[in-house]
């Protein structure tokens, strides 16, 4: 059994709310964003103490150059 479609209103909604965190992020670390990726963590589940599996976000940036003008 497929899951049903997401309404394209509700994904354009998410995809503003993460290019909104994604902005901040740049703007207050001087960096790019260079790759997004969905992984597979194992973490500790803490109502039962066992390990577990759960997804996450990891964000590479990188530094933005630093530009010095000539006078």
């Amino acid at each position: 059994m497929r899951p049903s479609p997401i309404p394209e209103a509700e994904v354009e909604q998410a995809e503003r709310k993460v290019n909104a965190i994604l902005e901040e992020l740049e703007e207050s670390t001087n960096t790019d964003v260079k790759d997004i990726d969905l992984e597979d963590v194992v973490d500790t589940d803490l109502a039962s103490g066992k390990p577990t599996v759960r997804q996450a976000v990891d964000i590479t940036v990188q530094p933005r150059p630093k530009r010095s003008w000539l006078k």
